[in-house]
This record gives C-alpha cells, structure tokens and sequence, in this order.
C-alpha cells in the first residue's frame, strides 16, 4: 500500500471518528435536553398542584370567616 493510500486511509478513519464523536455530542444534548424539559413539565405540575391546594384552603378560610361572621 502507498503512502498516498495510507494516508487516504486515515483521513477516512479520521472522518468517520469525528461524524461518530459529532452524533455521539448530538444525542447527548438531544437526551439532556429531554430530560430536562421533563423535569421542568414535573415543576410546572407540582406547583400547579401547590397553588389549587393554597386556593382551596384560601377560599375554606374565607367561607369560614363569613360564616363566623353571619353567627
């Protein structure tokens, strides 16, 4: 083999490594990012939740004072 092959050779293999390397980055983020937007859509969700339970025990409080005040 040629050293013009040789070296043919290594740039394809160079190649190759750096697109693997590239696409390996590329499923990385594409994974992180996924998951990320998961825990932010379980964030969102909770405090949802939080916020109907705090008006729910607002608007309890609320009726308990009006009735205490009818009395």
């Amino acid at each position: 083999m040629s050293t013009e092959d040789k070296a043919r050779e290594l740039m394809v293999k160079d190649r190759l490594t750096e697109e693997e390397r590239h696409e390996k980055m590329v499923t990385r983020t594409v994974e992180t990012e996924a998951a990320y937007e998961q825990d932010l859509e379980e964030t969102a969700r909770e405090l949802l939740a939080q916020e109907r339970l705090e008006e729910a025990h607002l608007h309890s409080n609320m009726l308990e004072r009006a009735a205490e005040e009818i009395q």
